[in-house]
């Protein structure tokens, strides 16, 4: 072999090969030991909960979620729904206060996007209910378990200040792409948290169904500068010595495009972490592994790891080409990481509950996602992404 190919072999299976095995590796993790959940307590002198929603032109949605979010399973005069009109050219504020939230309407084309609204609003309502316990934060478009708040009040008597819920997919349609993101979404944000919990990390924050204390609420702040502030305030809250647990007993639901066209400038803002963050995820990993601090180290690896679709894409280039220059070592890596991600896959799969047709269905699907998959990676790394706060269409066909 020439000097070229071996480091090319060796490059290989630290980006591709290793990060494939550690997916597999927080797989096998989830079956052999679960997380410790606080137990249900007596929820008399119950928590005061203000559930903070930020929308822009939701006036589709926001009236169901707002329905749903006041029927929640906790004392209705512990619980105010909070909902911010931002910017909004719609009748978002109207369907709000219609449906009998508590509606604050800002305009200000200085400071756009969800972090600056976020912020704004926790300001309205610790002027207004200085002594509330903790903050909930869910997207317009949420569907909550109904024990939601209760499972959240274990975790602050348990003391837990910052909680994120299973943040999961509502499968609206039995459409290819759907099932697709069903199944990313119990890789990323059930699977890999779940795993970190039990090896003494931390879940991550997912942009909705978050729970904060009212103390960490007021310290600090969403990122005005960054269409991933759930990321940034996840790394910051890391750096200083905070964990975010998991609940596992509390779900929050969201709808999803249902056309790559249409989830396409989502994608892309959600991939925009890996870029922004990806010097200071490597700060973190780095500061874990040296303290041998579990929640820095994993954080850390969570920026740093490529995205599925891409790990696959690349084992199966590697086979090829592996092949075609006569390189074993090469063949093998590429087939040991795409022996890994299968795995990982489907242990995703089983924690989610998906039917092995489903699974079937979505191995199908596959080639394409990922196509699309590495053409929005390209996008997130050129700087695509950094635009305005805007709704992501939920209706399209594929």
């Amino acid at each position: 072999m020439t000097p070229l190919l071996n480091a090319g072999i060796g490059l290989f299976a630290v980006v591709i090969t290793l990060p494939a095995l550690y997916l597999a590796f927080l797989g096998a993790v989830t079956l052999v030991a679960r997380p410790k959940t606080p137990a249900s307590r007596h929820r008399t002198g119950s928590l005061g909960f203000a559930i903070l929603v930020p929308a822009h032109n939701e006036a589709e949605l926001v009236g169901g979620t707002v329905d749903r979010l006041l029927r929640l399973r906790h004392p209705a005069d512990r619980v105010s729904v909070h909902v911010v009109a931002d910017n909004c050219t719609d009748d978002t504020a109207a369907v709000a206060r219609q449906h009998g939230a508590c509606v604050h309407e800002r305009t200000d084309a200085r400071r756009r996007g969800k972090g600056a609204a976020l912020n704004w609003l926790a300001d309205q309502v610790f002027s207004e209910i200085p002594r509330v316990d903790a903050f909930v934060v869910v997207d317009a478009d949420s569907e909550l378990s109904n024990d939601f708040v209760g499972v959240m009040s274990d975790h602050l008597r348990a003391g837990d200040q910052t909680i994120q819920a299973l943040h999961l997919v509502a499968v609206s349609e039995d459409r290819p792409l759907i099932r697709i993101r069903e199944l990313a979404f119990h890789l990323g944000n059930h699977l890999r948290p779940l795993a970190h919990t039990i090896l003494g990390g931390s879940s991550g924050l997912h942009g909705t169904g978050m729970c904060f204390a009212a103390d960490i609420a007021r310290r600090y702040r969403w990122s005005e500068s960054s269409v991933v502030e759930d990321g940034e305030l996840f790394l910051r809250l890391v750096r200083d010595g905070h964990r975010v647990a998991l609940a596992t007993g509390a779900t929050v639901r969201q709808t999803v495009p249902a056309s790559f066209a249409g989830a396409g400038a989502q994608a892309v803002r959600w991939e925009r972490v890996r870029f922004d963050h990806f010097v200071a995820g490597a700060r973190l990993a780095a500061q874990g592994a040296r303290r041998r601090n579990p929640s820095a180290l994993f954080a850390g690896l969570s920026i740093l790891v490529p995205p599925t679709a891409v790990l696959a894409t690349a084992g199966g280039l590697a086979i090829v080409m592996g092949a075609l220059v006569g390189s074993a070592a090469l063949a093998v890596l590429g087939a040991v990481a795409l022996v890994a991600l299968v795995g990982y896959a489907a242990r995703g799969a089983a924690l989610g509950g998906m039917a092995p047709r489903v699974l079937l269905r979505i191995l199908l699907w596959a080639p394409p996602y990922a196509i699309w998959k590495l053409y929005v990676v390209a996008l997130a790394a050129t700087g695509t992404g950094r635009g305005e706060w805007a709704r992501s269409t939920r209706a399209a066909q594929l």
